[in-house]
């Protein structure tokens, strides 16, 4: 079953990210409250995604546990395959979101991180970023349904 596993905002740019329970999605806006509500340069870059089993890899790798809010995604997931979403689109509860493209794991992030090789580690499994097609309310546990 797929699943949101976390949600994950920040307030401003460069600020630790926190958890929350549960987000507003606007169309076309972004998550009310993030550092991105309608602060992007590109459409599809209104909400990252990044699959839980991605970040377990790079732990179990690294022997290291880092925490899930710390690779800065909006969305943690579970069961799912995000790469194989790209020109797709996904609902979760009312929400709808079109999967653009891949996120490509950054030096800010493998500096932020303290993980030398994270660059070369996480390639093509550092998360996506989605537009929002619909808006709504998503909460942790929501299930993800995949709709084309």
């Amino acid at each position: 079953m797929s699943k949101i596993k976390a949600i994950n905002i920040t307030n401003l740019n460069g600020e630790n990210t926190f958890y929350i329970n549960q987000a507003l999605l606007n169309k076309n806006k972004g998550i009310i409250n993030d550092r991105f509500y309608n602060n992007f340069k590109y459409m599809y870059e209104q909400v990252t995604l990044i699959e839980s089993e991605n970040i377990d890899y790079l732990n179990n790798t690294i022997k290291k546990q880092i925490n899930y809010k710390n690779f800065r995604r909006n969305i943690i997931t579970s069961g799912i395959n995000l790469n194989k979403l790209v020109k797709k689109e996904i609902k979760i509860n009312d929400v709808v979101l079109k999967i653009h493209q891949l996120c490509q794991p950054c030096k800010y992030l493998q500096n932020k991180l303290g993980v030398n090789n994270f660059v070369k580690l996480m390639v093509n499994k550092s998360g996506v970023y989605a537009e929002i097609i619909k808006s709504g309310k998503i909460s942790i546990n929501d299930k993800i349904k995949i709709i084309n």
